[in-house]
């Protein structure tokens, strides 16, 4: 019934599951975070509602999301479920959902509760393994490979729209890198390009770099873009010296075209 809901229709069901909990459970609920999907199509593949109830003593009410009758409600438009239970299977992939999601749940989980408590232990077990460590911190850079590739791509089109999303895709990830390479997890993804510049382990010029990728400064997108090829530089000089080795077949370059106005 939820894939074929509308967004309205979950919005409403959502609330009313919030109403039953609220009852139930009383002043034990603190927070009610709902998480969906950005599937257009009512019946698309990733169109099902999936929500969680979080229980917490301490929660930050200035963070994204909405008070509705005294608790704090929040949005996520992924498959937050889906990735937890990702998340939680330990194989040489899972530390990087368990880094990425989360970050997203110390806002209001308690420290141990549940499934939060479980992928924490697990993820900081398989982060003080070394060899592991550094096998998943050059699995890490193929990602951002990827999206400099379509940085690229979009350059060439000479689309700037999507040069500047492709941009901010990069900063994305180049920060969650620098979490895993710091061992370091964002209460939020709000402030973490800025929490990020304060982390011990970074590529060279990362904290003035970043702040021009990710658009914090007033310089015009054909800089950006450039930038983003001179911090790609760093990071990979960066792993190099961290002796993090990963297959370098395929390194994208600076692209000879550039924009004309």
């Amino acid at each position: 019934m939820l894939r074929r809901a509308t967004h309205e229709d979950r919005l409403l069901m959502a609330g009313q599951i919030r109403d039953e909990l609220k009852k139930s459970l009383g002043d034990d609920l603190r927070a009610f975070v709902i998480f969906a999907s950005t599937a257009k199509e009512e019946d698309g593949p990733y169109s099902d509602l999936e929500m969680m109830a979080i229980m917490t003593d301490d929660y930050d009410e200035t963070a994204c999301g909405f008070m509705r009758e005294g608790i704090y409600c929040e949005i996520y438009y992924i498959p937050f479920m889906k990735a937890l239970k990702d998340a939680a299977k330990i194989d040489q992939d899972w530390p990087f959902s368990a880094d990425q999601w989360h970050r997203m749940l110390p806002v209001y989980v308690k420290q141990g509760d549940d499934c939060v408590g479980h992928i924490q232990m697990a993820a900081w077990q398989s982060l003080n393994k070394e060899e592991e460590f550094r096998k998943a911190a050059g699995l890490s850079v193929f990602p951002i490979q990827e999206e400099i590739g379509s940085l690229m791509n979009a350059w060439e089109k000479g689309v700037r729209s999507d040069v500047c999303t492709h941009l901010f895709n990069f900063s994305v990830m180049v920060v969650k890198l620098m979490s895993f390479m710091n061992r370091h997890f964002y209460p939020s993804m709000r402030n973490a390009w800025e929490e990020s510049k304060k982390l011990e382990n970074l590529p060279k010029d990362y904290a003035e770099l970043i702040e021009i990728i990710h658009g914090e400064t007033s310089a015009p997108v054909e800089v950006r873009y450039v930038t983003a090829f001179g911090l790609w530089q760093n990071i990979l000089d960066w792993m190099d010296e961290l002796g993090i080795k990963w297959e370098k077949e395929g390194v994208y370059k600076m692209p000879k075209k550039i924009f004309r106005r």
